[in-house]
């Protein structure tokens, strides 16, 4: 046999292998994952009206910390043209 069809048919049987045990580990996997989900109570599971309320809150705090950083960057900018204005450099820390 041609060595180049015995390698040809050695990559295809590995190829095979491969496709059946990966296909049986997600097939085991998604059995298994939906065995646990089912047992989950329904009182565990998150209330999605507390998740969005949650969610809110967070999009505030976010919002709230964007406007100090802008401040924060507006003093930054207004110093920095004060001393250009004034020709002076920063002291360098010793």
């Amino acid at each position: 046999m041609d060595p180049e069809v015995a390698n040809f048919a050695v990559v295809a049987v590995i190829i095979v292998v491969m496709v059946g045990a990966l296909s049986s580990i997600t097939v085991g996997l998604v059995r298994g994952l939906s065995k646990f989900s089912k047992k989950i109570p329904e009182r565990d599971q998150p209330n999605v009206l507390q998740m969005e309320q949650r969610f809110d809150q967070l999009q505030q705090s976010v919002d709230a910390i964007a406007v100090e950083v802008e401040r924060i960057a507006e003093a930054q900018r207004f110093s920095a043209r004060l001393l250009a204005e004034r020709g002076e450099t920063p002291a360098l820390p010793r």
